[in-house]
C-alpha cells in the first residue's frame, strides 16, 4: 500500500501542481487581483443602482434591481470572501486546525456580511422603521459577528499554546502531506466549479424574478452552502487520513470533532434568523472547547493508564 502511494504518478504530479501554485508570488498576484476586481465590482454596483434610481433602464428587468446604494457593500464583501475560501483551500496542507480556525474566519465574515445586506432593505429615511423588530433584524448579526470574531480570536490563542510536536520528515509523513496537497488541487477545482454553477443558478433566479415581478434571491446562501457541504466529506477524508498517520485518541477525537464544528457551520447557512447565528455560534464554540481539552491533554505527558491504555486488568 505505501509504495502504491509513493509511486503513483498523478499524486505526484498533484503535488507538485500545488507547490507550483501555493508559491508566495502567485498568492501576491491573486491578492491584488482580488483588491482590484472588488473595487472594480463595487464601482459598478454603485452605477447600476444610481442609472436604476434616475430610470434610465426604464421598464426593463435591469429597472427591479434593488436602488438602496448600502447594496453595493455587499459586493466587493463578497468578492473578498471567495478570496478567504480560496486560501481556506491552500492552507489545507499545512494544519487541520488551521484549516478549521478559517473556515470560522469565513462564516463570520458571512454574518457580518448580511448586515449590509439587511440594513439595505430598509430605508432609512422613514422614522417609522426604527421599530423593536428593527433592532433585532440588525442586532443578530451584529452581536453574533462580535461573538464569532471573538470565538475564533480565542481558538487562535489557544492553538497557538497547543505543544507542538517536532518536525517529522519520514517518508510516511511526507506521503502524508502530499496526499493533502493533491487534495487541496481537487478542492481548488471544486470550488471553480461550484463557484461557476452557483453563480449561474442565483442568475437563473434573479432573471425569473425580474420577469415575474418577484423579490430578488437572498444571495447568501449561493455557493458557500454548497461549498461547506463539500467541506464535511473533505473533513471526513482528513479524519481518515490522520488516522493513517497517527491512531492517538486525542488527535482522532479531535478531528472528529472538527468534522461535527463544520456540519454545523453547513446548517447555518442554510438556517433562518435566529437560528443562523445559533448554530454559527455554537460551531465556533464546540471547536474552541474542543481545541482547548486538546491543549490540556497535551500538555503534560500522560501516566500509562491514561485513557485508552489498556490497564492490564
Amino acid at each position: 500500500m505505501e509504495s502504491e502511494i509513493r509511486s503513483s504518478p498523478l499524486l505526484i504530479r498533484l503535488s507538485n501542481w500545488y507547490d507550483s501554485l501555493a508559491k508566495e508570488g502567485n498568492i501576491r498576484q491573486v491578492e491584488r487581483a482580488t483588491i482590484n476586481f472588488a473595487l472594480a465590482g463595487f464601482v459598478l454596483h454603485l452605477s447600476l443602482i444610481f442609472l436604476v434610481r434616475h430610470g434610465v433602464f426604464g421598464a426593463t428587468m435591469l429597472s427591479q434591481l434593488p436602488d438602496n446604494y448600502l447594496k453595493a457593500i455587499y459586493t466587493p464583501f463578497s468578492v473578498i470572501l471567495f478570496y478567504e475560501v480560496l486560501t481556506l483551500v491552500i492552507i489545507l496542507p499545512k494544519s487541520i486546525a488551521i484549516f478549521i480556525a478559517k473556515q470560522y474566519e469565513i462564516i463570520t465574515l458571512i454574518v457580518i456580511r448580511s448586515f449590509f445586506h439587511d440594513i439595505a432593505e430598509y430605508d432609512l429615511d422613514k422614522p417609522d422603521i426604527y421599530t423593536f423588530d428593527f433592532l433585532k433584524e440588525i442586532g443578530f448579526d451584529l452581536v453574533g459577528a462580535l461573538l464569532l470574531f471573538l470565538l475564533t480570536v480565542v481558538y487562535y490563542r489557544i492553538f497557538a499554546s497547543v505543544k507542538k510536536s517536532p518536525a517529522d520528515s519520514s517518508p510516511k509523513r511526507s506521503r502524508y502531506i502530499r496526499i493533502k496537497k493533491a487534495a487541496a488541487v481537487i478542492l481548488c477545482v471544486l470550488l471553480l466549479l461550484l463557484s461557476v454553477v452557483s453563480l449561474a443558478g442565483w442568475l437563473a433566479e434573479v432573471y425569473r424574478a425580474g420577469i415575474d415581478g418577484g423579490r430578488f434571491p437572498n444571495p447568501n446562501g449561493v455557493f458557500y452552502k454548497d461549498f461547506f457541504g463539500a467541506m464535511i466529506f473533505v473533513d471526513v477524508f482528513l479524519l481518515m487520513l490522520s488516522s493513517i498517520y497517527s491512531r492517538t485518541y486525542d488527535l482522532i477525537f479531535r478531528n472528529a470533532g472538527f468534522v461535527i464544528s463544520t456540519i454545523l457551520v453547513r446548517i447555518a447557512l442554510t438556517a433562518e434568523k435566529p437560528f443562523t447565528i445559533y448554530f454559527a455560534l455554537t460551531a465556533v464554540l464546540f471547536g474552541v472547547l474542543l481545541i482547548a481539552l486538546f491543549a490540556f491533554y497535551n500538555h503534560k505527558p500522560l501516566p500509562e493508564y491514561a485513557i485508552g491504555q489498556d490497564d492490564g486488568d
